[in-house]
């Protein structure tokens, strides 16, 4: 296994950006998770929870930890499998944020998380573009 990034610019500042990646309400939206399940302590050793509904209509239950909290940008969180990722924020001249997502992870797992990880950011524009 070794690092793998995949980094992404979203139109916003980055303070807007931390906002919709650690609020609850934001979270929700682009998790996407059941409107008011969303606990989030955002700290270093802090943990998260929601509850996300399947397309058979299956409520899921999910549970994470915040490993490294340095706000406004990096966040090192753990996701649905217990995998690490390190979320790491950078402005941009033109206002706008750009993000990097870093995943221990084997070679073959590669196309499969540059598809997720560009599947939430959309998500996470389209709140953005919401909060505007």
């Amino acid at each position: 296994m070794s690092d793998f990034t995949v980094t992404r610019t979203l139109k916003g500042p980055r303070g807007k950006v931390w906002q919709v990646l650690t609020q609850p309400s934001h979270f929700e939206g682009w998790l996407p998770a059941k409107p008011g399940t969303a606990v989030l302590d955002v700290r270093t050793g802090g943990s998260w929870q929601a509850t996300v509904v399947s397309s058979t209509g299956e409520e899921i239950p999910l549970t994470g930890r915040y490993d490294e909290v340095s706000e406004p940008g990096r966040l090192v969180m753990t996701v649905p499998g217990d995998a690490v990722t390190a979320i790491t924020l950078t402005s941009t001249p033109d206002d706008s944020t750009q993000i990097a997502y870093t995943f221990d992870v084997d070679e073959s797992m590669h196309s499969m998380v540059t598809n997720s990880v560009d599947e939430v950011l959309g998500r996470v524009s389209t709140v953005l573009a919401e909060t505007a």
